[in-house]
């Protein structure tokens, strides 16, 4: 695993509430991660946001809904966080990587 997927899995893990120190769940996080950018890709969210080093929130943010959405037992919430993580890709599919219109 690359530094800047460490970091990657770091940052999700943390926004999924799980501590750095816990371990157990890194391997189906780091495939979480992967799913969810492939998916991202192949919905159609332009690739340069989508560098494996990008700090891009909106890409963060839509791996984190991702994860949340298949991670553990309890699937009670997963419609919902798919749900959500579905609105992000379309609107990130729609602003594309430029965020400054002139």
């Amino acid at each position: 695993i690359s530094s800047s997927e460490r970091l990657v899995l770091e940052k999700i893990k943390k926004r999924c509430g799980i501590a750095e120190g816990v371990k157990v769940y890194n391997e189906d996080i780091s495939v979480y991660i992967e799913d969810a950018l492939e998916d991202m890709k192949t919905s159609g969210v332009p690739s340069d946001i989508l560098k494996k080093d990008t700090d891009d929130p909106r890409v963060l943010t839509a791996v984190t809904l991702y994860v949340k959405a298949y991670l553990g037992n309890d699937r009670s919430d997963t419609r919902m966080y798919l749900d959500l993580y579905r609105k992000k890709v379309f609107r990130m599919t729609l602003e594309g990587s430029d965020l400054d219109v002139e």
